[in-house]
């Protein structure tokens, strides 16, 4: 299954930490654009491991409490494993923001590729941070194939503040057109702990 190891965590981060990326991205300049894309995109490097630390005591927390309420809606909403047996947990230092400042920005059908660091750790599964509310449109919507159709879908995720959202590269998922502005979020790339890679992959989109 295309979904198999996707999950989604909701109340993990404090409000404070949110704030805190929320500054850290009015600080960081915009890439310039090297292809067509509905959003903009400022980049960092976790090198203080503010994100790596927040994910990690994010994950340990749930790892911890797999009777949750919490918990146990994501894993059933996304078919995910047990919160106890996570398939990706460390997440890469290279990050970026994606902002859709534009109503209407969106993707459509697509898999992203893995990235390979410096000690050759590969990584599986992509992370979404979400930093903004949208109530209505700009889902994240999981594939089960490459197909924008009602047979296809797998999950489709609303933006939350707060919200963690994580799937296999493997997995086709699209963005849908978003209709309230602006659409914030973190992105990123997750490898298991004990993986360790043997080739060098290119870079992802």
């Amino acid at each position: 299954l295309a979904g198999a190891g996707s999950f989604l965590i909701d109340g993990a981060f404090s409000e404070a930490f949110l704030k805190t990326l929320e500054n850290l991205f009015e600080r960081l300049p915009t890439a310039e654009p090297t292809k067509d894309s509905p959003n903009d995109r400022s980049y960092f490097c976790d090198s203080e491991r503010l994100v790596q630390n927040a994910f990690a005591r994010a994950f340990e927390a749930v790892s911890a409490s797999t009777s949750t309420a919490t918990a146990t809606a994501a894993s059933a909403a996304t078919k995910s494993p047990p919160p106890s047996r996570l398939p990706a947990t460390v997440p890469m230092a290279q990050m970026r923001f994606l902002h859709y400042k534009y109503v209407g920005g969106g993707l459509p059908p697509h898999v992203d590729l893995s990235r390979t660091d410096l000690e050759g750790r590969r990584s599986t599964h992509t992370f979404i941070l979400y930093l903004a509310n949208c109530d209505v449109g700009g889902e994240t919507v999981l594939l089960s194939r490459m197909a924008d159709t009602e047979g296809a879908v797998l999950a489709e995720v609303k933006p939350r503040r707060g919200r963690l959202l994580c799937f296999p590269h493997i997995c086709p998922h699209l963005a849908r057109p978003t209709l309230e502005v602006p659409k914030i979020l973190l992105r990123g790339e997750l490898f298991q702990p004990t993986t360790a890679a043997t080739t060098t992959t290119a870079t992802t989109a």
